[in-house]
């Protein structure tokens, strides 16, 4: 599946692209399923949990409403 083809990115995406070597953890839709996303290959993105969190919070979805 895309899903585990992006998991087999073994490093945080968004941390690599700040010199940082983290390992991935978790795989983020860039647009959500909600908003028309898909889970094609070119929509997942491989993160670490730190930043797959902080990607929810700034959006403000339903995992960090109050």
């Amino acid at each position: 599946s895309a899903a585990s083809d992006v998991y087999k990115r073994q490093l945080c995406e968004q941390c690599l692209a700040e010199g940082k070597y983290i390992p991935t953890e978790e795989i983020h839709h860039k647009l959500p399923l909600s908003k028309g996303g898909t889970h094609d290959r070119d929509n997942l993105i491989a993160l670490c949990k730190s930043c797959h969190a902080r990607i929810h919070a700034k959006d403000g979805d339903r995992w960090h409403q109050n």
